[in-house]
């Protein structure tokens, strides 16, 4: 992934994402502790393993799906409205 050819030849998807945290990560001072430059490192870093492993985009398609599902039920009237559910009061047993 990290040379740049795509399955097929040419630019692979995810390499313009690599090539930008490359560089940010060479321009960043070990030596130095640049909070900014870090986070920009940091943000592109995201953007790269974004890019290889969808986690975010899964992760959104999975919440739009559950909520879906939840307004399509509550539509059909057997909804509670999505509320937190009441949890009856402790007893003890023998009361």
């Amino acid at each position: 992934m990290a040379s740049g050819f795509g399955l097929k030849g040419g630019l692979g998807r995810c390499y313009p994402f690599f090539s930008k945290f490359k560089e940010c990560a060479d321009s960043v001072d070990p030596n130095k502790p640049d909070l900014e430059k870090r986070l920009q490192c940091y943000m592109d870093r995201e953007d790269y393993m974004e890019c290889l492993h969808h986690r975010k985009e899964h992760a959104r398609i999975q919440m739009i799906g559950n909520e879906d599902a939840r307004q399509k039920v509550e539509a059909a009237g057997g909804g509670d409205g999505g509320g937190p559910k009441h949890m009856p009061e402790h007893t003890e047993p023998g009361e």
